[in-house]
C-alpha cells in the first residue's frame, strides 16, 4: 500500500504516494513531528483500504491479524512495528484480543507492498 509523501512533518497529498510501509511510532520526549506524521498518514491509508465488515475482537472471541511485508530494498521498517501500526489503524479502540504474527522481511523492489490476514 503506496502512502501519502510528507514535506517538512506535513503530509502532501498532491504529490504522487510513494510505496514506503510505515511502522509503529510512538511519541517520546523529543517527538519526531515528520515520522509522527507518517505514521498517522498510514494509519488512514490503512483504514480507507480495509474492507467493511471486518471480525471485532472481544474476550472469548479473538481476532488474528497476519501480515506479510515486501520492502523496496533492505533499509526498512522492523515488519512487527508496521503490524502493530496496522492493528491500531483497525482495531482503535484497543487490540487486547488481537493476536498473530509477522512473517520475516522480503523483498520486491518493483512492487513492495503489505498483504494482511485477518481471521475470527
Amino acid at each position: 500500500m503506496p502512502c501519502a509523501r510528507t514535506t517538512a512533518g506535513k503530509i502532501d497529498r498532491t504529490k504522487p504516494l510513494r510505496p514506503k510501509l510505515v511502522g509503529y511510532y510512538t511519541k517520546g520526549a523529543r517527538p519526531n513531528w515528520t515520522r509522527m506524521n507518517e505514521y498517522h498518514a498510514w494509519k488512514d491509508h490503512v483504514r480507507e483500504h480495509a474492507p467493511a465488515g471486518l471480525p471485532q475482537p472481544v474476550q472469548g472471541r479473538p481476532v488474528r491479524v497476519d501480515i506479510w511485508c515486501w520492502f523496496a530494498d533492505g533499509t526498512h521498517n522492523d515488519p512487527e512495528n508496521v503490524r502493530k501500526g496496522i492493528v491500531d489503524a483497525l482495531y482503535p479502540k484497543g487490540d487486547k484480543f488481537v493476536f498473530g504474527y509477522h512473517h520475516f522481511p522480503q523483498y520486491d523492489a518493483s512492487n513492495p507492498r503489505v498483504e494482511v490476514q485477518v481471521s475470527a
